[in-house]
């Protein structure tokens, strides 16, 4: 069963752990049609994608200072991304 939810994501430098405030998270692709969705990490990382249909597959693009990242991400009921970038 297809539904709609907000999920929490934590971004993370991978080689220190410290949190990644600042950056923006898009959703760019995923296998439902989706509104245009961004977010925004707080100074402990953490963002949110909101309404989005769940369980699905997504591809997120998160910009940070002058670097960028693709990750495609599996989200379900339970999820929380924690992403190292």
């Amino acid at each position: 069963m297809i539904v709609t939810k907000s999920v929490k994501g934590v971004l993370h430098d991978h080689t220190s752990g410290k949190p990644v405030a600042g950056a923006i998270v898009m959703i760019t692709g995923g296998h439902d049609e989706h509104p245009d969705i961004a977010s925004q990490s707080d100074e402990e990382g953490v963002f949110y994608l909101p309404a989005i249909k769940i369980p699905g597959t997504y591809t997120l693009l998160i910009k940070y200072g002058e670097r960028s990242k693709t990750v495609s991400v599996q989200v379900d009921a339970d999820s929380v991304l924690n992403i190292g970038i």
